[in-house]
């Protein structure tokens, strides 16, 4: 009996049998359950036409409210099962991959929804730990995913020939339908501003821009810009908008992808991170991510997680429940993941830093030795005062040596490099900004003249 595979993300649903895709939409529908059927490209065609007719966010809501969803939204999820797996795939087992942003509760919910009709899920996958797996790699990985209302990272970890959740960040409100409006924004006011049409005054100008946003995104995205041509009742209106224009736009959602693997990464730490090509057609997306100094970037294809999940089994419990698998084995990739050369995106020099920047009064750091930082450092070092929560008495140091400046944390009280925790010691660069205790005490590091401790200047 063939295993069917299902990716349960909104942004791109997708059903598989045995390694192949079957089908892939987002997960976008007729609200009426008795219309589901008008679902993915053909749903979309209305969706700013009548807006009250379509579904896209019912998942979504499942996701952030598990049983309290609405009966509508339930509804219309349900009957999307119905539509999406056919009476031939309903006598297979149901390998669905999940993102976390679905919680416990929200996947009881799948799966009573999924009975109701028929449908057998025997497991629920990990959809992040699945693609790390899936695509070869080893180490630390950030695999990071849009939803239609969500993104989501999380971290997977190599261990013991094991590839492992074990954290996630989720934020709501910042997915694709997010991005795509502050893009309907863009592209309104520099038509306005340049021809005073406005497409967002009716809903058919909106959307034949709605329809034509994609595409125009993604050719903004590879070679820095892109042509909007509308029809109006005189003659066409066309605009011609940048990159830079469509990464502004996103600058809300994008700030949210950063905070969150921020959030996730060991300061400094040389990870992992894999996005699939839909994430790689958003324009200036990789340009903000080249900020993450020292990682690696991986893309893989957007049907890998339904046909990963086509290939595995799992077992129903003895009570008919059924498990949330969260480790894969590391063995042969089902495709190799695409590395991505960020290195000519990145706005940054690789510079040792020569100050510590604070209250408006920069600190030398010493050819050699340490600058202390902390309520009672050395006299020559920064101290912060008694008034600052959760930072010790010897909070920190910077040692350079070899031309290189390290940062070394003394105390259990928390210590952050560009938000990202630090564990140990770390290397730290010009540019770079520390933050002390909580809610924090920042100090940026600055190199002056441009000149670092590698390269003294004569």
């Amino acid at each position: 009996m063939s295993v069917i595979g299902l990716h349960l993300l909104d942004a791109a649903l997708a059903v598989a049998s045995d390694g192949s895709l079957l089908t892939s939409s987002p997960s976008v529908v007729h609200a009426d359950p008795a219309r589901v059927a008008m679902m993915g490209r053909s749903a979309s065609d209305i969706a700013r036409f009548a807006p009250q007719r379509v579904s896209s966010d019912h998942w979504a809501t499942i996701a952030r409210e598990g049983g309290r969803a609405s009966v509508a939204a339930i509804a219309v999820a349900r009957s999307e099962l119905r539509a999406r797996i056919d009476d031939t795939q309903r006598e297979s087992s149901l390998q669905c991959a999940v993102s976390a942003a679905l919680s416990t509760e929200s996947l009881g919910v799948i799966l009573a929804l999924a009975r109701r009709e028929g449908i057998r899920i025997g497991g629920f996958h990990d959809a992040a730990a699945l693609a790390a797996a899936s695509v070869g790699l080893t180490g630390t990985t950030l695999v990071l995913e849009f939803g239609l209302a969500h993104v989501v990272a999380t971290r997977v970890e190599h261990v013991d020939d094991q590839l492992l959740r074990r954290a996630a960040v989720v934020r709501r409100g910042a997915g694709l339908l997010a991005l795509r409006q502050a893009w309907l924004r863009m592209v309104s006011e520099a038509m306005v501003l340049r021809t005073r049409f406005d497409p967002l005054h009716e809903a058919a100008s909106e959307q034949r821009l709605y329809d034509l946003l994609d595409d125009a995104a993604a050719r903004a995205a590879t070679v820095g810009s892109t042509d909007i041509e509308l029809p109006t009742v005189r003659d066409p209106v066309r605009v011609s908008l940048s990159r830079d224009q469509f990464t502004e736009a996103a600058a809300d959602v994008y700030r949210e992808v950063l905070a969150a693997l921020h959030e996730l990464r060991p300061a400094g730490s040389r990870v992992n991170i894999l996005l699939d090509d839909t994430a790689v057609r958003l324009p200036g997306l990789l340009h903000r991510l080249a900020e993450l100094r020292g990682c690696r970037f991986y893309s893989r294809s957007s049907s890998l997680i339904a046909r990963a999940a086509s290939l595995v089994s799992a077992q129903v419990e003895d009570d008919g429940g059924v498990t949330l698998q969260r480790g894969y084995p590391a063995g042969v990739p089902l495709e190799a993941a695409l590395e991505l050369d960020l290195s000519t995106l990145a706005n940054f020099v690789d510079t040792a830093p020569t100050h510590a920047l604070w209250e408006g009064r920069a600190f030398v750091l010493p050819q050699s030795g340490a600058l202390e930082i902390g309520r009672d450092p050395a006299l020559s070092g920064i101290r912060v005062g008694e008034g600052y929560a959760g930072v010790s008495r010897l909070h920190c140091s910077l040692r350079a040596e070899g031309g290189t400046v390290t940062l070394i944390p003394h105390s259990a009280q928390d210590t952050w490099l560009n938000d990202e925790r630090v564990p140990g010691r770390v290397r730290v660069q010009s540019g770079d900004r520390l933050r002390l205790g909580t809610p924090g005490v920042s100090i940026e590091l600055i190199a002056v003249g441009g000149a670092g401790h590698g390269t003294p200047r004569r």
